[in-house]
């Protein structure tokens, strides 16, 4: 003879292909560990879903959808047979460790007192679970004895006055239905469930459930802040159920007061402290987003007050302790252990802000860095830095351990990677020569920042900077260049630094690329007057023989032509041209064969390298006296790369030999003829051309065109 089920676990759904099966396989340990029955209704599904249920449901039905979710989900209780009734979702799935579950179901562990049973849901709201959840409480499980069924045509409850229900918190589900709406993918289901609640509230305009459930669904429509501010006087007036909907009416209130800056936010978190001091909802929920608040204020007695209740009602969470009155109806969005990191964050800093040194040490001491996202890896590290600049403490430990845990893989690789960027995004801006500047000016100034990460010299780039900047010892210097791994990320400050002491770079031991090199010498080029004189040393250097020295102030060299202000006329400037066709005819006679810088093979090299090469030359033919070729060749380097008209434009007006030099009466005569031949064709026209290549057209071509290369 078949046994009766103990538990009847029942699901309505359509056309939810995405997760029905994720759902259905992990409710198979329990129904083999329990004698279980499993009774689906299918709303008008079309997508496949059907098939899907067919295959692990033993009842399974067609029921035509008329926009109540009560009458669906009735209609399964109504084909159900066991003691117990287990209402789940398509979008959820039963945590793998059924073991509370089953015992709750075993021969002489079951309550007789006890009707309904709440479980442990974590609504979960991106696509990775692990940014972020909230902790809710609903009625799950039922004993069908009592004849009780749902109420109402959205947010459906069991209707449950006058009973005893427990919460097994080890019972755990997940639900990922919020997700899709969070990415901007579940309008559908946002509007028709709108649309329900519209409808709901024209017939009950004083129900507080209501008003809540609008809350919950509609943060974008455009009364959002006119059904929250009912709510909230239904709060007051002690409206029907007040006292279980308040403190999540309140956690709402106050959470998106500071969202969108709402004026009344000071006034709700008294409330919500003087009406539902022991609340849940307010000790962890409103008691976060008070204490980021009064941070933000700069009200930092009050913000370390509402931290130090925040953290406090993390430990009671743990353990079960608390009044969580109200969750039945409402998911607590801070008990993840992101939120409680955050807390120790922000109670270090409002200690600290109160002058309290010795006591903001251990808040920051007990965070969890593993745990954190990249904003409060920011924020933490932003604290730190606040430490150290304005105290004596003793940050290295700290800066250790946090360099250390944020590498972690926890909870996952992309996680990890992101802490590592918001680190170094945090950082960097310490170690600018101009920040450097101004902090010793701060009146609050202790140590610069960028000593905080010395400890992690040999561990991370920005340890290797700082031992860099503290040192005046260039074979120091050079053998702490020699460990950098990544550039990209290295402090341009410590580089100029151990240059400017006289450091050896490249080292002839350490090959960079000539990318590395180029993206270095670019960087170098955001304080002009250190790059010049980087580059004046550098181009002064005996390179013959050591390519990597050789490739370093041709990079150099181009930085700065490039970043010159060429208009101005500075005095460098002519300097600077001469230094950058010195080092580009070594680089290019020392790079490419002879055969390779012939003029009808020159297109082949790079258009910088072509221009460099014609520069070069340009100063020969000038120092040999010859203005004319001068002029033409740095011509042919302009056509080669537009990049050099603003140079060749200033040697063109500021050279003095081509501004002492009058021509000739032969040579006026001769430009005047070609002038004069060249007007006589159309501009288009191939003779035109031909002309201009000529010989003595190159000769008087300055005069023709104004002197204007």
């Amino acid at each position: 003879m078949e046994r009766k089920p103990v538990l009847s676990i029942g699901i309505i759904f359509k056309n939810e292909i995405r997760c029905l099966e994720r759902c259905l396989k992990s409710l198979q340990p329990l129904r083999e560990a329990l004698p279980c029955e499993l009774v689906m209704a299918d709303t008008g599904s079309d997508d496949g879903s059907r098939e899907v249920a067919r295959a692990y449901a033993d009842i399974l039905f067609d029921f035509p959808w008329i926009n109540d979710f009560s009458a669906a989900r009735n209609a399964v209780m109504d084909r159900c047979s066991g003691k117990w009734y287990f209402s789940i979702d398509a979008d959820e799935w039963l945590d793998e460790d059924v073991s509370a579950l089953v015992e709750f179901f075993s021969p002489g562990s079951e309550e007789p007192k006890t009707d309904i049973c709440a479980v442990m849901e974590r609504n979960y709201y991106w696509p990775d679970f692990n940014r972020g959840y909230g902790s809710f409480m609903p009625w799950r499980l039922l004993r069908m004895s009592t004849g009780i069924r749902f109420q109402g045509a959205i947010h459906e409850i069991w209707p449950m006055e006058g009973r005893q229900g427990v919460v097994l918190s080890k019972v755990l589900l997940h639900h990922d239905g919020y997700v899709a709406m969070n990415i901007g993918k579940g309008q559908g289901k946002r509007e028709r469930n709108l649309k329900l609640l519209r409808a709901k509230l024209e017939k009950e305009p004083d129900s507080l459930l209501v008003r809540v459930q609008m809350i919950e669904s509609g943060g974008a429509e455009p009364d959002f802040e006119e059904q929250l501010r009912a709510a909230v006087s239904l709060v007051k007036e002690r409206a029907k159920d007040w006292n279980i909907l308040g403190p999540t009416t309140m956690r709402h209130a106050v959470s998106s007061a500071r969202d969108r800056k709402l004026p009344e936010i000071e006034e709700w978190i008294r409330m919500a402290e003087e009406m539902f001091p022991d609340s849940c909802f307010t000790r962890m929920d409103t008691a976060f987003h008070a204490a980021a608040y009064y941070l933000e204020a700069e009200k930092f007695a009050e913000s370390a007050r509402w931290a130090r209740i925040g953290l406090k009602a993390h430990e009671d969470f743990r353990e079960g302790r608390g009044d969580f009155t109200g969750q039945i109806y409402g998911s607590l969005q801070t008990s993840t252990p992101i939120s409680e990191a955050a807390l120790g964050v922000i109670l270090a800093r409002a200690l600290f802000e109160q002058g309290l040194t010795g006591e903001a040490e251990a808040p920051l001491s007990g965070v969890a860095f593993t745990v954190l996202d990249k904003q409060w890896t920011q924020n933490a590290l932003e604290t730190l830095q606040m430490f150290h600049f304005r105290s004596e403490m003793d940050t290295a430990p700290l800066i250790t351990r946090l360099w250390e845990e944020i590498g972690l893989p926890e909870p996952n690789r992309e996680w990890a990677e992101e802490r590592r960027a918001a680190f170094f995004q945090t950082a960097l801006p310490r170690f600018e020569t101009d920040y450097m500047a101004r902090e010793v000016g701060d009146p609050t100034f202790r140590r610069q920042v960028y000593t905080l990460y010395k400890p992690l010299a040999g561990k991370c780039v920005l340890g290797t900077a700082a031992a860099i900047l503290e040192s005046d010892s260039p074979e120091e210097q050079e053998a702490l260049l020699n460990t950098v791994e990544n550039w990209e990320t290295f402090p341009i400050s410590a580089l100029s630094h151990a240059l400017r002491a006289g450091a050896v770079f490249p080292a002839v031991s350490r090959l960079l690329k000539m990318e590395e090199l180029d993206s270095l010498a670019s960087r170098l080029a955001g304080n002009w007057a250190e790059l010049y004189d980087i580059l004046r040393q550098t181009a002064s250097d005996d390179y013959a023989g050591s390519w990597q020295t050789l490739a370093w102030a041709q990079c150099l060299a181009v930085a700065a032509v490039r970043t010159f202000s060429w208009k101005d006329g500075a005095q460098e400037g002519m300097e600077l041209a001469r230094i950058f066709a010195r080092v580009e005819k070594d680089f290019v006679t020392g790079c490419y064969a002879p055969e390779m810088l012939r003029e009808g093979n020159l297109c082949i090299l790079p258009p910088m390298h072509r221009a460099g090469w014609y520069c070069a030359r340009a100063f020969d033919d000038l120092e040999a006296g010859d203005a004319t070729g001068f002029v033409r060749l740095l011509r042919a380097g302009l056509a080669s790369c537009e990049s050099m008209k603003d140079m060749v434009e200033f040697l063109a007006e500021r050279t003095p030999e081509l501004q002492t030099q009058l021509p000739s009466a032969e040579l006026l005569v001769m430009a005047e003829k070609i002038r004069m031949l060249l007007a006589s064709y159309p501009e288009n026209d191939p003779a035109v051309a031909a002309i201009k290549q000529s010989p003595a057209y190159q000769r008087v071509a300055y005069l023709i065109e104004g002197n204007q290369p």
